[in-house]
């Protein structure tokens, strides 16, 4: 009898970590208005934008207040909507049909979202 496990096949690429803090895949590409052939891009760039807001603010995201408890973290953040907001340009800036100084532009803006809580310190 013949093995027939095929062992030549590639692995699959795996599937970035995607933070609970992150927007979905389907609010990103309805809210950012993406082609469906972008998808895999939009998800892509979704571990990479949380990971720059949280290296702007210099403080971990959490989902909830509960999870923020959890951690015990003293300078951990709660999501709120402007964060939100400042991870969804930081992917269009990535993603979308960009010039080069509209990426910029929307990278500034996400930038000073972000600084304005940063300051505000809640």
């Amino acid at each position: 009898m013949t093995d027939t496990t095929d062992t030549d096949l590639e692995p699959s690429t795996p599937l970035p970590v995607v933070p609970s803090v992150a927007p979905a895949i389907a609010d990103v590409m309805q809210r950012l208005r993406l082609d469906e052939d972008l998808q895999q891009d939009a998800e892509n760039s979704i571990p990479e934008a949380v990971a720059e807001c949280e290296s702007i603010l210099e403080r971990k995201l959490y989902a909830t207040a509960q999870e923020l408890a959890d951690a015990k973290d003293p300078k951990g953040l709660v999501i709120q909507p402007d964060v939100t907001a400042a991870i969804l340009l930081l992917i269009d800036a990535t993603v979308g049909a960009n010039s080069v100084q509209d990426a910029e532009t929307k990278r500034s803006r996400a930038e000073t979202i972000l600084l304005r809580r940063a300051y505000r310190g809640v």
